[in-house]
């Protein structure tokens, strides 16, 4: 089985608007926000590959993911991940993720919530920092990014937050 998280980026700061969007940072709740979800997939799907866009903030993103899981897994920056369709996505996790048994990409909308609604075969919405799992009985990464999958969980950092405070 493999597991395929698809993460959207966290939440990015629009302040600079001569900045090229492509090289627009994190801002501060999304800097916080990866820590919270890092714990989450630390405890319930830890990855074994961060395949990220190489824009700033998924760059980022994924930095601080790495940075605060446990498990220290492969970082992994690539240019066609920016702004990307789901085909795309698809193509880049068949080419990188090798005998990982669980891979998260971090890419940018519209093309993470229409490959996850695609696989899962769900209506999928993905705010900034959002992770849907889905999990795979294909026999290969190139078929698990086609693939139908089910979704097994989506979490959103605001649903982290708000679990948190209430236990």
């Amino acid at each position: 089985m493999q597991r395929l998280l698809i993460m959207r980026h966290a939440k990015s700061d629009w302040a600079d608007e001569s900045m090229e969007d492509f090289d627009r940072p994190l801002n501060a709740r999304g800097q916080k926000d990866v820590p919270t979800v890092a714990r989450f997939l630390a405890g319930s799907a830890p990855p074994d590959l961060v395949l990220a866009s190489a824009a700033r903030r998924a760059q980022e993103t994924a930095t601080r993911l790495v940075d605060a899981l446990d498990n220290t897994p492969e970082l992994l920056l690539d240019g066609r991940l920016y702004l990307s369709t789901p085909d795309t996505l698809a193509t880049v996790l068949a080419g990188a993720a090798g005998d990982a048994a669980t891979v998260v990409v971090i890419a940018h909308n519209p093309g993470v919530e229409e490959w996850a609604s695609h696989l899962s075969g769900a209506r999928i919405h993905m705010p900034p920092g959002a992770v849907a799992c889905l999990d795979s009985d294909a026999e290969s990464w190139t078929e698990a990014g086609r693939a139908n999958s089910p979704l097994r969980w989506l979490i959103t950092p605001k649903l982290l937050k708000r679990g948190l405070a209430e236990g």
